[in-house]
């Protein structure tokens, strides 16, 4: 019996490296007929687009984005007959009716609640009360509408539970995964002597919400050919002897796996994060790993296991844990031997996608055979 399972999928930061695994993923699971949709929130010369610059010009394009989403949304979903479907789109607060009609599995790494507290990705005043309360009551209501909740991270989950009262039973967590056939250590990695640079990667491609900007201002206080740091992001960023930029680099690439295996340690001290997929990319490739303490990073490191956590926008502690993971170099390699453990453990994409594909098919039986209950094992990573 194979199952019609409609996919919704934004296309914004590390949902669209999420999307792409997740897709690649499905062409092995054998009695699924997956369709697949990208949710974007902006098209190049597209008549919302268009309607805005020439009418309105003067309304933030964050409402022309919600349009173009909720529209791509409704395309998606137009004349299609699907058992089951799997939503991690933004304007799916729009959506509710559509998702109590449907099975539907809602993924998601945060909530908004979650999102208006980080200063990072909501910066200046405060939504007005009654914008706030309208935010949370649509969000609500399609966390209810849902037949499961997906959490990246527990810090994730407790938020759909806590801010939003919906019922544990109802939310599990699943991680994203990475391709661990891919992502793996390089040949040999050996200490390196107290006369060597220390490599330093960075990724992130909003470079100041990712913390670019602290680590930079530590780094231009070291003394000269102690580190050489490699920055991979979209963002413009001014040069300075030891430091490499790179604004072309492409997910799941070789050239990119090339710096990780390169690199001595993986930093990303975030302002703003929810999850953070190029640290367990870092992971899959053994390397050690410096975060800042924000989101569900507390689902990834494993503090003096493989790596290190420091708070936010914080240059001093941030070169104080740099510092001490290039102390003891016997230390920082058993450290990125457990970043890739770990890695297998918890960020293995087969495992968690089948997961993922698993729920689907047992929230679809319920529109087949409506007599049926939902039954979900908890994750491992729960």
């Amino acid at each position: 019996m194979a199952y019609q399972i409609g996919f919704l999928m934004d296309q914004i930061a590390g949902h669209v490296t999420n999307y792409h695994n997740l897709r690649e993923a499905a062409r092995h699971e054998i009695g699924l007929n997956t369709s697949w949709h990208e949710i974007h929130y902006y098209k190049s010369g597209g008549a919302i687009e268009k309607l805005r610059e020439r009418l309105a010009p003067f309304v933030p394009s964050y409402f022309s984005g919600i349009s173009r989403g909720a529209w791509e949304t409704h395309k998606a979903l137009r004349g299609q007959h699907f058992d089951a479907l799997f939503s991690n789109a933004s304007v799916g607060v729009f959506f509710s009716r559509t998702f109590r009609r449907i099975p539907t599995l809602i993924d998601f790494d945060a909530t908004p609640h979650q999102i208006d507290q980080m200063e990072a990705y909501s910066p200046g005043q405060a939504d007005p009360t009654p914008i706030a309360h309208l935010k949370w009551r649509l969000s609500q209501r399609m966390m209810q509408s849902a037949t499961l909740l997906q959490a990246w991270s527990n810090w994730a989950k407790h938020s759909a539970i806590h801010d939003y009262g919906i019922a544990a039973n109802n939310v599990i967590v699943n991680p994203p995964g990475i391709k661990l056939d891919f992502w793996k250590p390089a040949p040999e990695r050996v200490a390196r002597d107290a006369s060597q640079a220390r490599r330093i990667l960075f990724v992130g491609g909003d470079f100041r919400r990712k913390g670019g900007h602290v680590l930079l201002d530590w780094f231009r206080h070291q003394p000269a050919g102690a580190y050489t740091l490699h920055i991979v992001t979209r963002e413009p960023v001014e040069t300075a002897p030891g430091l490499q930029i790179y604004r072309d680099m492409q997910p799941n690439s070789t050239n990119l796996l090339s710096l990780y295996h390169q690199s001595d340690l993986f930093v990303l001290p975030s302002l703003g994060e929810c999850f953070g997929i190029a640290t367990i990319e870092a992971m899959g490739a053994g390397l050690p790993v410096i975060t800042s303490d924000v989101g569900g990073v507390a689902d990834i490191v494993e503090v003096g296991r493989n790596g290190l956590i420091v708070p936010s926008n914080n240059p001093q502690e941030l070169g104080q844990a740099i510092t001490a993971m290039f102390a003891d170099e016997q230390r920082r390699v058993a450290m990125g031997t457990q970043s890739r453990v770990l890695a297998e453990q918890r960020f293995d994409l087969r495992r968690n996608a089948a997961r993922t594909f698993g729920y689907l098919r047992q929230i679809a039986d319920l529109r087949k055979r409506p007599t049926l209950g939902v039954r979900v094992g908890r994750s491992d990573n729960a």
